[in-house]
């Protein structure tokens, strides 16, 4: 006879309490084909690559793509090497340095099929950490054969001589972004628990680990990175948590191991290859930052509450929701964010009533003021993050667009590079060194398809979007860009098509559960959020989820309806404020934390 227990694989239980399992942790992912240590990574938990390392005999250009559940070949690197740099993402790949032996200062770039020659890097080395994408990219410290202070910067051709490490260090994680960097951990020449921040310029020492390590991973941000893994000097499987102040530990991997690869967000990272001895397993870490009394292990879970006397289950699809935030300081609309910040370390600009130019950075629990964009405008875009922010083109008068780009360095506002099309209502996504403008309107209501590229210096054009739009919603890098939504214009007209930027051009993806424009929204091509704004008949505070393939439309919605704000992912902890009438207002989201226990009506 089949039994509750031979279904899910534990009895129904008598309990005084609800249980209260743990969510946050490692889980097991698929094996890679080709095990090996001195191995590194690139993308996301759905999206990730691995490449090079060594496989016990000999050093391999192995590269591999991990869908989420398994991993596939790719293109074979050109050059076979281990104890490299990689980052970027899956499809817009870079391998940098290594040891083939000698040390080596090549540089590769993939495509998602296939590896080319990228521009060498000035300090051949091995051993060294690096972080940002394939066309702003950041790699630092190693061996070389001594160690190293180094650091360079790539744009996409060509390496340049960025600040010195503080201390001259390698075997270290790196993490962030090319201006806003993150090296932790490392042998100098003794293992340190030190972290180091780059701000685009020089390194500033952060807080440091709990753990003191050498040869470990790392994912995420500055201000949400992760580090797991490595020798202490013993193999350790620990895990660390980075808010752009201090490390907490987490939940340890399940498998202890150093030498590994590693990719992904602080909230969905990826573990990979590694030793001792040397493996193919694959970990994945998720931490959704649960509800307090809820969290979930056993998933469908049935048992009577003796207390309450009655029967209930574990629902088994957890949902995210959003909460209240700070105020804004000056309520507004027709603003924006820099779409690369996170819900602790979050920009918003221009916007609202003359003078259009208040700038406000929020910490995760309030907002402050900071100093003024020099250029009046509303409905700008915005790229970056809370120190290495850009304002893009946008409205300065009713009828006059202006083509200014204004570069935040997380204290002033100076002058970029002037768009190529001034327009108004479009959709930043990006870096300020690797940002995308998608999109808008020129006035008197000319929408437009283009889009530009901005290397942190001038913009060029990219490909076409399929259709004329405003009031859209972007998310993701200049390499791996996402558009949704938006209108075409005349009001109430919306849109539900999405597409997916690969750095050439735009192709469609799945289409949004509701049309809708005006929204905000983030994240990444994979992993993107939308939330509130005008679906033709009324503005609305519904939330919609993108996994790279298709939309969901989660029950999590935001306290007030909005539309024309400004927010940003990722989309396990997007932030959102402001809007029309005006509003100060902003919202917190925490994805998939608490799942509902549910009461079982017994008849």
């Amino acid at each position: 006879m089949t039994t509750y227990k031979g279904i899910q694989g534990f009895n129904i239980q008598n309990l005084s309490e609800d249980p209260v399992p743990t969510v946050a942790g490692w889980s097991a992912g698929g094996n890679l084909n080709t095990a090996r240590q001195s191995i590194k990574g690139a993308g996301t938990q759905t999206a990730g690559l691995a490449f090079s390392g060594y496989t016990g005999t000999a050093a391999t250009n192995a590269t591999e793509e991990y869908n989420g559940s398994t991993w596939s070949p790719g293109g074979n690197m050109g050059t076979t090497r281990n104890n490299l740099a990689g980052l970027g993402t899956q499809t817009a790949g870079l391998a940098a340095a290594g040891e083939i032996p000698p040390v080596s200062n090549a540089t590769e770039e993939y495509d998602g099929s296939a590896w080319t020659a990228g521009g060498n890097v000035a300090t051949a080395r091995e051993q060294l950490a690096g972080c940002g994408i394939q066309t702003a990219g950041l790699i630092f410290g190693g061996n070389a054969p001594a160690k190293s202070t180094a650091t360079e910067e790539y744009d996409g051709s060509a390496w340049t001589t960025g600040g010195n490490l503080a201390v001259a260090n390698a075997a270290m994680g790196g993490a962030g972004t090319q201006t806003a960097g993150l090296a932790f951990g490392g042998d100098s020449p003794t293992l340190t628990a030190a972290t180091e921040e780059y701000n685009g310029t020089s390194w500033t020492a952060g807080g440091n680990l709990n753990l003191a390590r050498e040869r470990l991973a790392g994912a995420g941000l500055q201000t949400a990175g992760l580090a797991f893994g490595g020798g202490a000097p013993a193999v350790t499987g620990s895990t660390e948590e980075y808010n752009g102040t201090s490390w907490t530990t987490v939940t340890s991997m399940t498998t202890a191991r150093s030498l590994h690869g590693g990719a992904g967000t602080q909230p969905t990272a990826l573990a990979f290859g590694g030793q001792p001895p040397i493996t193919n397993a694959t970990e994945e870490y998720n931490n959704w930052t649960p509800a307090a009394g809820y969290t979930f292990e056993n998933e469908g879970q049935v048992w009577y509450n003796n207390t309450e006397n009655v029967w209930k289950v574990q629902d088994a699809t957890a949902v995210g929701s959003w909460a209240s935030g700070g105020n804004l300081n000056v309520g507004r609309g027709s603003l924006a964010a820099a779409a690369s910040a996170t819900q602790t370390a979050s920009l918003f600009f221009g916007g609202g009533a003359s003078p259009f130019t208040p700038t406000e950075e929020y910490d995760g629990t309030s907002f402050s003021s900071a100093t003024a964009m020099g250029n009046a405008r509303y409905y700008p875009g915005g790229l970056g993050t809370q120190t290495a922010a850009a304002a893009v083109s946008g409205f300065q008068t009713v009828g006059s667009q202006t083509t200014a780009t204004e570069e935040y360095d997380g204290s002033t506002w100076t002058a970029g590079g002037a768009v190529g099309t001034a327009r108004y209502r479009g959709i930043g996504a990006g870096i300020q060194t690797a940002g995308l403008f998608i999109a808008g309107s020129v006035s008197p209501g000319t929408r437009q398809s283009l889009t530009e590229e901005y290397d942190g210096t001038s913009w060029t054009a990219g490909g076409a979007t399929s259709s004329a739009k405003y009031f859209l919603g972007g998310a993701g890098t200049q390499t791996a860009g996402l558009n949704f939504g938006g209108s075409p214009g005349p009001s109430p007209s919306v849109l539900n098509n999405t597409e997916e930027y690969d750095g050439t051009s735009w192709t469609a993806g799945g289409s949004m559960v509701t049309a809708i424009s005006s929204m905000a929204g983030g994240g990444l091509q994979t992993a993107a959020i939308s939330a509130g704004g005008y679906n033709g008949t009324a503005t609305i505070n519904s939330t919609q989820t993108y996994d790279g393939t298709s939309w969901s439309a989660p029950a999590a919605t935001l306290p007030t309806t909005k539309s024309e704000f400004a927010g940003h992912g990722p989309s396990t902890a997007a932030f959102v404020a402001g809007g029309g009438s005006p509003n100060a207002g902003s919202a917190e989201y925490t994805a998939a934390g608490a799942p509902t226990t549910k009461t079982i009506t017994v008849s």
